[in-house]
């Protein structure tokens, strides 16, 4: 039985910005460089995020990085424990 996944990239500029925003936050939160508010924090991920979803040779660009970095963390896991 094959599975197809071809509706997934009807849903790629979800799950990119998704990601974009997920590494933006996580990075922002962790550094303070905006302070310990969340909720600034939380503003400048989403605007990040939306710009990432605006541009598509961005886009394009964040949809190859994506599995890689998904590879590189099961990596790094793999390695670590």
């Amino acid at each position: 039985m094959v599975l197809d996944i071809s509706g997934l990239n009807y849903f790629m500029p979800v799950y990119g910005f998704l990601f974009v925003f997920l590494i933006v936050f996580a990075v922002l939160a962790k550094t303070k460089i905006l302070g310990e508010n969340k909720f600034i924090n939380l503003i400048v991920s989403i605007i990040i995020g939306v710009i990432f979803l605006t541009m598509s040779s961005v886009q394009d660009y964040v949809q190859m990085i994506t599995p890689w970095f998904a590879v590189l963390i099961i990596c790094l896991f793999l390695l670590c424990f």
